[in-house]
């Protein structure tokens, strides 16, 4: 059923790479101001589904709305035949919606500062001053306020995922995707950048997290989605699919990570 009040809605996907069906017919609505954790084994469609959000992928079937606006077409309304928007109007889609990975993707000649800049400056077309301004403030945000004009080179890996955090924020998106932010970091950083993250959550940012940290699921996700074998297995409140699943496979999958 669709969820008129639905920030993202997704119908029906189907994402094949070749032969290969990695999503098997998508259907999941998330709400404005949401934090929704993805979870799931390696190689079920997650990462797949975040890329299709930010059209690194395009999707092979179905349908993706953001704000009511179709991802990538243009639907016409008499004949319901689809046309590809154009790259512009892509980029115009994407700068909406910020994108943190697992690698940091700084750029190493630049400081941290002049990271956070970049995006305004040269895609948005902003302001040096006013983007300086702003860009400190994000840096300050994520705790990194006494950084401003180091290099990746010099901070640690929960530092430099922490810029590309504030990077992201940088460019005001209306949504956040983290791909498994926290998988490349030593195990003592992690905390720092799950921090941050909960910090953005409280302020009411809508934020769409594939990650493996079932303790940040529980404590922050509002909606919870168990994906296996490119399917949607189940998905609630933590409370639901975490502590109380329905389905078998999303009990063996929890009963092995908890």
């Amino acid at each position: 059923m669709t969820d008129q009040t639905a920030l993202i809605h997704i119908d029906s996907v189907h994402k094949f790479f070749g032969d290969l069906h990695v999503l098997r017919g998508i259907n999941l609505d998330i709400a404005n101001g949401e934090v929704c954790v993805i979870m799931g084994p390696s190689g079920s469609g997650k990462s797949t589904l975040l890329r299709c959000l930010n059209q690194l992928e395009t999707i092979s079937a179905g349908e993706i709305l953001i704000d009511g606006e179709l991802l990538g077409y243009r639907k016409d309304p008499n004949t319901g035949v689809y046309y590809d928007l154009t790259d512009q109007q892509i980029a115009a889609q994407r700068s909406q919606i910020g994108m943190v990975f697992q690698r940091f993707n700084l750029f190493p000649h630049m400081t941290a500062l002049e990271n956070v800049m970049e995006g305004p400056i040269h895609v948005l077309d902003r302001p040096r001053n006013e983007v300086r301004k702003e860009a400190q403030e994000y840096l300050e945000l994520v705790g990194l306020g006494d950084r401003l004009n180091h290099y990746p080179s010099q901070l640690s890996g929960g530092q430099q995922q922490r810029v590309a955090i504030a990077r992201a924020l940088a460019m005001k998106p209306e949504l956040m995707l983290f791909d498994e932010p926290t998988s490349a970091l030593d195990p003592e950083l992690v905390g720092e950048v799950l921090t941050v993250m909960q910090n953005l959550a409280q302020a009411g940012m809508t934020m769409v997290v594939v990650t493996h940290e079932v303790g940040f699921a529980r404590e922050v996700a509002d909606h919870v989605v168990f994906m296996d074998r490119g399917t949607v297995v189940e998905e609630g409140t933590p409370e639901q699919v975490i502590i109380s699943p329905q389905s078998p496979r999303t009990k063996e999958f929890f009963s092995k990570v908890l």
